[in-house]
């Protein structure tokens, strides 16, 4: 076969092969990814649903704790001054429960009997028939506040004639909680499932419950189709029986997507892998293939001599001067071309300390999405809305004052709340700052690299050990605990990459610690070699441990040092990154079960440890 068929079939192959690694690696990768996304998404989905639930359960607890704990309430339920409190607070009745936001109001006795009740339909104003009957007769069979010594309101839901209602339950006690128990309240709210869709974006669904289920509610079950991800739990009633069985559904937008994506990736990749082909191709055919048809001859001499060189008598105007200038342009072709591979060389370098530097980027952007979480969960929407609804009732002049004294005070406690959250606001932004700014550094830093300007200094090592830990593991819910050394010293480094350097050991040991059930530890120490011209920061952890096959490899490109996962940038980076800085890198471990020492060896700027200051 001649070599121009030969080459056409390597192309051939390689173009292929390149294509079905790639598309096995998106589909082995990158899909998954997405079909996780996809059910995070379907479990926040579901805890949006019951979360407003349990919102407007808490509603309901408030509407009727104002009446509960009241002394008007009260003597009402002794026959005091029942007349005038009708008059003065439930009348007109349907009015009694739009002001409370509920469509049913009723008041109980000690016998169960209903002392006064009312069921409204908000928007329509008419009676709901049956409705105070239904919650009578739950009260008679579910006596949720019995045996309660601390007789707080309880709220949830309860199956009714008109479908399922939205209860709070409260016992009728005096304004400071003393005196016995003369009755209770209830206050309900027809559930609209349209209602919470609008409120929610999610699209669900009540069913009524298996044959068999079992008390309480079982974990979370999902279920994948092709068209969405199924949610499905258990709802109780509001005495903890099983109610309902609670469905939801979350498009498979994302993963729908993602499929895009990945065939728009392997359709680009393939265009580009076919135009590289062909360049490439025309680029061995007209500067190879051909000169060496020209030259064959010419290379068995110089396969006859045992070395490449220059061939004397170049100058002469004869065959033989015509075949040494001949065999001499082919000489410095070829170191033509072996300039050109060192320059691939130099790019594959390139490449791979820029996969480092975003891998690095990462890590320093973990901590900003940790503590933006944090200032997210300090202003919680319900509050937030109850606040809102309280200034705005306390704004109306035709607010009771004695509900307006509850308001003011709800407000006086939410203004405290509020000054908490801006001062823990204004701590946490100070710590986003801080981690932004490392990352600039570190992209500054890594920019002066690519250009060759990386300077070199004396770095204090406790100090940096301290940041670290606080930006890498301080801001994760990860529990671990991190001993530093009691000693520091003094190295010559870069400080932004044996930041990073470190941050990715930290970020290591805290992965090869998740599976663990144990708490996590990493403990860092300080040594010195003999003539004190070294300083080794030792950092073990107390994770999974390497087994003696791999321990040699773990800082080899793509090579992990978790078991049963793929990776490997974040130590191969260090790896070239420590050598950069004039150092050395390590693993030592046990082996599986035994955790993991890495230990980073840089040249001392003092001789000596010295005791942290």
């Amino acid at each position: 076969m001649r070599i121009a068929s030969k080459l056409n079939t390597v192309l051939s192959l390689a173009l292929a092969g390149g294509t079905m690694a790639i598309l096995g690696v998106m589909q082995s990768t990158i899909q998954p990814k997405f079909d996780e996304i996809e059910r995070n998404t379907a479990e926040m989905n579901h805890e949006r649903i019951t979360g407003a639930l349990e919102a407007a359960t808490d509603k309901l607890r408030t509407a009727a704790q104002d009446y509960s704990y009241w002394d008007e309430t009260y003597n009402f339920m002794q026959g005091i001054g029942s007349d005038e409190f009708i008059a003065s607070n439930l009348t007109p009745e349907a009015k009694a429960v739009e002001n409370l936001g509920v469509n049913a109001l009723v008041f109980y006795d000690l016998s169960g009997s209903v002392t006064w009740g009312v069921a409204y339909d908000l928007e329509t104003q008419e009676p709901i028939v049956d409705l105070v009957k239904d919650l009578a007769d739950f009260n008679t069979r579910h006596p949720v506040l019995e045996g309660d010594p601390t007789h707080l309101a309880k709220g949830g839901l309860v199956r009714t004639s008109r479908g399922l209602v939205l209860v709070a339950v409260a016992p009728i006690q005096r304004s400071d909680r003393t005196g016995q128990m003369m009755g209770k309240v209830i206050a309900a709210k027809l559930l609209d499932p349209q209602e919470v869709r609008d409120l929610t974006g999610v699209e669900f669904q009540f069913d009524d419950l298996a044959k068999g289920a079992a008390e309480g509610t079982p974990a979370l079950k999902l279920t994948t189709t092709p068209a969405a991800v199924e949610t499905v739990s258990v709802i109780n009633d509001l005495s903890g029986k099983p109610l309902v069985m609670l469905t939801a559904k979350t498009p498979r937008d994302v993963s729908l997507a993602g499929a895009a994506a990945v065939r728009s990736a392997m359709g680009m990749m393939i265009v580009v892998g076919v135009m590289v082909t062909a360049v490439l191709w025309w680029f061995l055919n007209r500067g190879v293939i051909r000169r060496i048809e020209e030259l064959k001859n010419h290379i068995v001499v110089a396969g006859s001599s045992g070395r490449i060189r220059l061939a004397g008598g170049s100058d002469g105007s004869d065959e033989i001067g015509d075949l040494a200038r001949a065999f001499n342009g082919m000489a410095n072709q070829v170191n033509h071309l072996r300039d050109a591979l060192a320059d691939s060389a130099y790019m594959t370098g390139l490449s791979e300390w820029a996969a480092g530097t975003l891998h690095n980027v990462r890590n320093g952007l973990v901590p900003v999405a940790s503590m933006t979480w944090q200032i997210e969960k300090l202003f919680d929407a319900a509050w937030i809305k109850n606040v809102a609804t309280a200034s705005a009732e306390c704004a109306n002049s035709d607010t009771p004052p004695e509900r307006r004294e509850k308001l003011n005070a709800f407000l006086l406690g939410s203004s405290q709340r509020f000054s908490e959250a801006a001062n823990q606001t204004r701590a946490l932004t100070g710590e986003i700052n801080t981690a932004g700014q490392s990352v600039l550094a570190m992209v500054a830093e890594f920019e002066r690299y690519a250009h060759h300007k990386t300077e070199i200094g004396p770095v204090d090592v406790l100090t940096l050990l301290q940041d670290v830990s606080k930006s890498s593991v301080g801001t994760r819910s990860q529990d671990a605990e991190v001993v530093l050394p009691k000693t520091t010293a003094t190295v010559l480094a870069n400080d932004v990459i044996l930041r990073q350097i470190i941050t990715n050991i930290f970020v290591n040991a805290l992965e090869a610690m998740e599976p663990d059930t144990r708490r996590g530890r990493i403990d860092v120490s300080l040594r010195t070699d003999v003539v004190g011209a070294l300083i080794s920061i030792a950092i073990k952890d107390n994770g999974e441990g390497v087994g003696p096959d791999r321990l040699k490899t773990i800082f080899q490109r793509g090579i992990s040092s978790r078991t049963g996962r793929s990776g490997g940038l974040g130590l191969h980076w260090c790896a070239n990154a420590v050598k950069l800085l004039g150092g050395t890198i390590h693993a030592e471990s046990a082996g599986p079960g035994t955790g993991t020492t890495l230990v980073v060896c840089l040249p001392a700027v003092a001789s000596t440890i010295e005791e942290a200051a």
